[in-house]
């Protein structure tokens, strides 16, 4: 017999969570990416991040993640 696995609401958070941060970290390479007013795709260089900001980008990212995570696996873990 085949047992199901449960799908808990901490589970869907950790996905959301995962998925959400992916996003982000992909949002750094698909910002320069732009239309123009002939509906073509082009790279605009003057959007692309410099490395210094990519850097306190990626330091807010995983700090956010960080502080997300926590706060979603400490409250399942002690609230409920």
């Amino acid at each position: 017999m085949v047992s199901k696995k449960e799908i808990t609401l901490r589970k869907v958070l950790n996905i959301y969570g995962v998925f959400a941060v992916l996003a982000l970290i992909l949002s750094i390479f698909t910002t320069p990416i732009s239309i123009n007013e002939n509906m073509q795709l082009f790279y605009n260089e003057d959007l692309k991040m410099e490395a210094k900001k990519v850097k306190e980008f990626l330091f807010f990212i995983f700090g956010s993640a960080l502080v997300y995570f926590s706060l979603v696996n400490l409250y399942y873990k002690y609230m409920k």
